[in-house]
């Protein structure tokens, strides 16, 4: 497929695509910027007029509060008629109230601005009952006035005499129509928008849904509504404005109408609120009227912007695809190796530049292959001559590898026999001496031959120890060790360790504490031989630094480690070893001071062959630095 139809073919769809979605989406946020404004202008609008309506009440709490607090009402030397009279040039300054009443605490009317009903007993009436206990009383929902006969808003406060004591009640009533007169003096958000034509319908409801006052009809004025209520509860009540479908509890654009819906709140002031709310609807064809006008002309601007666009993409695509196929060709005389064919491409774009790029390669590529055949020939002759030499390297390696395999064969076969000659006259030197200490047929030794005859004893036992422990040190070293694995029990690997026990301490004078907490039938995988030769090493070490007379030594094991392990502790109570020094003791043939070499003996091989028996089970042996009685060496086999 030609570069020019992967253009158009690419390029068309891309670009209608990305006219497409930038149409959706201007729309979307075209019908979403209108939608935003109307409801904010509604929300203001009757935020505007609910606050309005909030100060009225909080006037009319205001005047019925001052008649409460007035002297006059409350003097005792003022006859009724004069108090009225008073009370009705005040009625006519406020030109708010249709009556003002006076009663007496027993709730009988002693006086009104009209004279209606005068002495009528009202005590059973709501706004009599909560302003004689003392409470400033205003309606929630309009009441129908018996002496009036229309529907008002009752605001009852209490009369307090000298003595602060409630002698009476003074009550105000105010027609509904002054609260429709707020709603007469609102500013429309739109100019197509007025109090008469307007296609915006508002709705005044209390509480119950009780229907205050309505500009679109008035036969539901005054009566309750329970299709507003229900719309009410399904509303926001914390200022939210929505578009909701009266017949549908989901939100959509293409809804019938409009709603928004604004709760009183907390009134104003001492006016705590009434509980009502303002409704506002409106229909979505009055709002959205012009938009198909405005969705045609934008589709038809669309389209054109889309034409436009494919017509410069197939030019686009021929101006790009031209000279790369002419750079094409020149790049297929030149892999056939034609070298002379001159690429003549002029321009200054990246074409261009590529074409004078590969025209200058072209030209380099001769002397480039000259170059590097000589070369080659070099590194040729490099390279058989670094093999040569690398023959010869492992002519040498080998001959080296054979030396040390060769080496290491003369150290073993060495060990072995150093080994052999040192055990075969240590053999018959130990039978002789034991024979001599319990022979009895030639004579009794005197206490001084039974003397020298067990010193020369101990050293050939200490001799055959030191053969044994450097052999087994090169093996550790060598990785020869053989570990003879077998399933052993904890508790009869202890009795044995005990058993050997007196041999080792011989005449000193310790005293030996088992302190084992495993279960009698406790098992472990182990060379038990080589397991009894660490406690030995352990132990050997414990008795050369205890005190005479007065040594202690602990064995004791334990499970760790959620019983995965065993682990085995060598307490003395000698004189310890110091921190710094306690890994180095585990290094073959260290000793921590040269005089105790002198002292109590030893190759210094002991702790080393103890750690490669230990670590060759899969355990670890440590010295216990937090021991502070002496020292005290702890080691861990696998369970």
């Amino acid at each position: 497929m030609k570069i020019r139809t992967k253009l158009i073919i690419t390029m068309i769809p891309l670009v209608s695509f990305s006219i497409l979605i930038l149409s959706y989406v201007g729309f979307q946020n075209f019908v979403t910027a209108i939608q935003t404004q109307l409801i904010n202008e509604l929300k203001t609008m009757a935020s505007h007029t609910m606050n309005n309506l909030s100060h009225q009440m909080f006037e009319r709490i205001a005047d019925v509060q001052f008649l409460s607090t007035s002297n006059i009402l409350v003097n005792s030397n003022l006859t009724i008629s004069e108090k009225m009279d008073y009370l009705r040039s005040l009625e006519k300054s406020f030109k708010t109230y249709l009556s003002i009443s006076l009663y007496n605490k027993e709730g009988i009317k002693i006086g009104d601005t009209r004279n209606i009903l005068l002495g009528k007993n009202e005590s059973q009436k709501t706004f009599f009952n909560e302003a004689v206990k003392g409470k400033m009383y205003y309606d929630t929902i309009p009441t129908l006035s018996e002496s009036l006969n229309q529907y008002v808003i009752h605001f009852a406060a209490p009369l307090y005499n000298e003595s602060k004591e409630i002698e009476g009640v003074v009550v105000t009533r105010q027609a509904i129509n002054k609260i429709n007169d707020i709603f007469k003096e609102i500013e429309f958000p739109d100019e197509q928008l007025d109090s008469e034509g307007s296609s915006l319908k508002l709705d005044l409801i209390s509480g119950n849904g009780t229907v205050i006052y309505s500009n679109h009809d008035r036969s539901s004025i005054l009566q309750i509504m329970p299709g507003f209520h229900e719309l009410i509860s399904r509303n926001d009540q914390q200022n939210n404005m929505s578009i909701l479908n009266p017949s549908s509890a989901e939100t959509r654009i293409d809804a019938d109408e409009i709603i928004v819906s604004v709760p009183q709140g907390d009134g104003h002031l001492d006016y705590k609120g009434s509980g009502w709310f303002l409704l506002l609807r409106e229909n979505t064809d009055v709002v959205f009227g012009n938009l198909q006008k405005t969705v045609d002309q934008f589709l038809i601007i669309s389209g054109i912007i889309l034409v436009i666009s494919i017509i410069l993409i197939l030019f686009i695509a021929r101006t790009i695809s031209l000279p790369i196929t002419k750079l094409m060709k020149k790049v297929i005389e030149v892999g056939k190796g034609n070298y002379d064919s001159r690429i003549d491409i002029k321009s200054s774009d990246e074409v261009g530049q590529l074409a004078s790029h590969f025209d200058s390669m072209r030209q380099s590529v001769n002397q480039v292959n000259q170059t590097l055949n000589k070369r080659v020939m070099e590194r040729t002759l490099e390279l058989e001559k670094a093999n040569e030499e690398l023959k010869l390297n492992d002519e040498y390696l080998g001959k080296i590898n054979k030396e040390l395999v060769s080496a290491d064969k003369a150290k073993e076969e060495f060990m072995s026999m150093v080994s052999h000659e040192l055990k075969t006259p240590l053999v018959p030197a130990k039978g002789y001496v034991e024979l001599l200490l319990k022979q009895k047929k030639t004579g009794e030794l005197n206490e001084k031959q039974k003397k020298y005859a067990s010193i020369v004893y101990r050293n050939i036992i200490k001799l055959e120890v030191l053969v044994n422990d450097v052999l087994d040190g090169y093996k550790i070293d060598m990785g020869r060790l053989k570990i003879q694995k077998n399933l052993v029990n904890v508790t009869d690997l202890i009795s044995s360790v005990v058993s050997d026990l007196p041999s080792l301490i011989g005449e000193k004078q310790i005293i030996i504490k088992l302190d084992s907490k495993i279960k009698e039938e406790t098992a472990i995988m182990c060379d038990q031989r080589r397991i009894e030769q660490v406690f030995a090493n352990l132990i050997k070490n414990s008795i050369d630094f205890v005190p005479e007379g007065n040594g202690k030594i602990t064995i004791s094991a334990e499970l760790i480690q959620n019983e995965t392990m065993v682990q085995f502790s060598i307490e003395d109570n000698g004189t310890g070893i110091p921190v710094d020094k306690m890994n180095k003791l585990f290094h073959k043939f260290y000793q921590i001071d040269t005089s105790l070499i002198r002292k109590h003996g030893g190759s210094g091989l002991g702790l080393a062959i103890s750690k490669g028996i230990v670590e060759a089970h899969g355990g670890k042996i440590w010295i216990d630095k937090e021991y502070r009685d002496g020292a005290a060496f702890r080691f861990t086999i696998p369970f």
